[in-house]
């Protein structure tokens, strides 16, 4: 649900457009998420284990009730997307953080989270006066 625009502000409040530009990069030696029924199974049929890629991940990020997602990286533990998210905002926002994600994703069952992370709005961002 987008937050934003179910809020009423005061008179005289003027919202601007913003848009985060979030560079995705890497991530190494994620952990396995998946059952390992599947790496079972392929025992048993004499295939090789594929325990270490079992983690098909992509990064989540949202703010203010709207969301953006990297691409699924499939069977790798140490995924490289080199990607460029763009999320649009308007400002003053009301939400103070913007929580990044990175989630496995599975075909048959719901998507596990390997990791969040929050980043505060005033970290990266001032009213107009100098940063400290």
């Amino acid at each position: 649900e987008d937050v934003e625009s179910n809020l009423l502000r005061p008179t005289g409040v003027a919202l601007r457009g913003a848009q985060f530009q979030l560079r995705i990069f890497k991530a190494e030696d994620l952990p396995q998420m998946d059952d390992a029924v599947v790496d079972n199974v392929r025992q048993i049929f004499g295939f090789e284990s594929n325990r270490k890629n079992l983690v098909d991940p992509f990064v989540e990020v949202s703010f203010a009730g709207k969301m953006l997602c990297s691409r699924i990286l499939e069977k790798n533990a140490n995924p490289q997307w080199n990607q460029c998210l763009t999320l649009p905002a308007m400002f003053p926002s009301m939400c103070e953080r913007m929580r990044i994600r990175v989630t496995d994703w599975d075909r048959l069952t719901h998507n596990d989270v390997i990791g969040t992370a929050f980043l505060g709005m005033s970290k990266i961002s001032a009213p107009g006066g100098e940063l400290e």
